[in-house]
């Protein structure tokens, strides 16, 4: 994304185009529309935003990560807080912990100053913010993307207390529920007869949501694009340049705008002028001539997903469980379990929720939607298939491998559906982190020490470079976050407090990810995928063993 306080643009936006027909998108694609001018003072033209996509607008968001729409990051809270300097007994010992001090020592570099329990909460409640704006933004422009307030079950398969009530530190909205294993597979619809105890227990959060993410995507460009905001499609950038003094920094032949801080050069050679530049990356490898603090920052993990044949009744989500189940645990009446099918009906039926699970290579299965807006004719009737999302591999492996694991997958979660034919099976590359926490912050190495520095932002919002990326997976509430506190800071907002643990000024809240969680200066290139994989098929291993009942010292945090 390139923002231009400025608002002059060459043709179409660029400098230094040639032919009318470069950066348009092809036929069928999206348009462009023009972006209006404020006349009421031309000397200082609006603020304009223009977006460049290396290939089309939502082409990686098919909803391999399963369109959960929950707030929080991959990494649980409880995890970031036992991880905290002020926890008690405090002892990093994870994988990251252990890799950052490794790569600190090699490069030179300080490692990240360490949080206290304080920030990452903070950290935690934007998220829950960002699900609220999400929300609003989805109802104000009238975005169809089958959203559906169905609530989320997270199920473990590890050995865990039986609580009561509320716990105020848990992860999750404020009517969080636990649930014990029966429990659990009641809400999942797992057969006694077939049901071995996989899960003991988990946890229920109500404020949770189903969406596609495809449409989702398409529906937040167009309502950008009603804003002003202009999309160019099948346009790759290439590097970054600080602008130059003079004149001739472009082969522009015609108009020649006034200069912003930054030329952004396209892998055709047409130059963009902005001050601000926010690199939203994916998974690919990002050219340290974009941004050598991001070029080694992730390592790409694939993951899968599957869309059984239509389930119809056979489904083993309903609609309405939930409020059964939470119901009985309310009122602790154990004849209520038997609910007849008119007294079910007489319930406020909560859609079937999204489910997911603990293991290292987590399970992820969400019920098709079917109470969904028709504008587009979807799913009219109850088709009623699986969406079960499962894996992590560092390399691509054929499909007939990847089906069978994802088969073995969904069959140890319900083996009534071992004969289900798959007509889908899709997936791609997710950015994780080392720490496995999203990257947002400000590419100092194109800072300069000529900006005005008052009260600490105004440095900022003259312009720079930002980038948002590395959400593992987990990125359809927290990019929306990303979004804000970076539109925060490009605008000079302060949007935070002072943080008085630490006596760390921050002003505004991209800093506590820049500062706390910073991208690593290596991925360990080029033998990364090779140790992740190697990493993951431990604990993969640890988690079959488990569950089978072999008794096994606790493995190092992998995030």
């Amino acid at each position: 994304m390139l923002w231009n306080p400025t608002g002059h643009y060459g043709r179409s936006g660029f400098v230094g185009m040639t032919k009318k027909n470069k950066m348009q998108q092809p036929d069928g694609k999206r348009k462009t529309p023009q972006i209006q001018h404020s006349n009421q003072n031309k000397d200082k033209p609006e603020q304009q935003i223009i977006v460049i996509d290396g290939s089309t607008i939502g082409n990686f968001a098919s909803g391999r990560a399963k369109g959960l729409v929950v707030p929080g990051f991959q990494v649980p809270l409880e995890d970031l807080e036992a991880d905290a300097v002020d926890h008690e007994g405090y002892c990093d010992t994870s994988i990251p912990a252990v890799l950052d001090s490794i790569i600190s020592f090699l490069f030179s570099e300080p490692p990240a100053p360490k949080y206290t329990k304080q920030i990452v909460r903070d950290m935690y409640d934007m998220t829950y913010e960002a699900l609220d704006r999400l929300r609003h933004i989805v109802h104000r422009y009238e975005i169809d993307c089958e959203w559906v307030e169905s609530g989320s079950v997270e199920a473990s398969i590890h050995s865990i207390e039986e609580e009561q009530g509320e716990n105020e530190n848990a992860e999750g909205s404020d009517k969080t529920a636990f649930l014990s294993a029966e429990q659990v597979n009641e809400i999942m619809g797992i057969p006694e007869k077939n049901c071995k105890n996989l899960y003991q227990g988990g946890e229920y959060d109500p404020g949770c949501a189903g969406v596609n993410p495809l449409e989702l995507t398409l529906g937040l460009a167009d309502a950008a694009e009603s804003l002003g905001v202009k999309i160019f499609e099948y346009t790759k950038a290439a590097r970054i340049e600080r602008n130059r003094d003079d004149n001739d920094a472009t082969a522009a032949t015609e108009y020649v705008p006034p200069k912003g801080r930054f030329n952004l050069v396209t892998t055709e050679g047409q130059v963009v002028r902005c001050d601000h530049v926010v690199l939203c990356t994916g998974a690919e490898n990002i050219s340290n001539k974009l941004s050598r603090r991001l070029a080694y920052s992730f390592v790409p993990i694939y993951t899968w997903m599957a869309a059984t044949a239509e389930l119809r009744e056979e489904c083993p989500l309903k609609d309405g469980v939930v409020d059964s189940v939470i119901a009985k645990n309310l009122t602790g009446s154990a004849n209520s379990a038997k609910t007849s099918g008119h007294e079910a009906d007489s319930l406020t039926k909560k859609p079937a929720p999204m489910c997911g699970d603990d293991h290292v290579s987590l399970n992820y299965w969400r019920r098709t939607p079917t109470l969904v807006q028709k504008k587009f004719k979807r799913n009219e009737d109850n088709e009623g298939r699986i969406l079960f999302g499962s894996l992590a591999d560092t390399y691509p492996f054929p499909k007939w491998l990847i089906s069978w694991r994802l088969r073995y997958a969904l069959t140890e979660v319900y083996p009534q559906l071992r004969d289900v034919k798959f007509d889908h099976v899709w997936g791609g590359k997710l950015a994780f982190p080392l720490n496995s926490m999203p990257l947002i912050g400000r590419d100092t190495d194109y800072d300069d020490n000529t900006q005005e520095d008052i009260d600490g932002m105004n440095k900022y919002s003259g312009g720079g470079v930002w980038y948002a990326t590395g959400f593992a997976g987990h990125g359809i509430v927290p990019t929306a976050m990303a979004g804000s506190v970076l539109a925060n800071a490009i605008l000079g907002i302060p949007d935070y407090s002072l943080d008085e643990i630490n006596n760390v000024s921050h002003h505004q809240r991209w800093q506590l990810f820049h500062e706390y969680f910073p991208p690593s200066p290596w991925n360990g290139s080029p033998v990364s995928r090779a140790g992740a994989g190697s990493l993951l098929l431990v604990y993969n291993l640890w988690d079959w063993l488990g569950k089978r009942g072999v008794p096994l010292p606790p493995l190092p945090k992998l995030w």
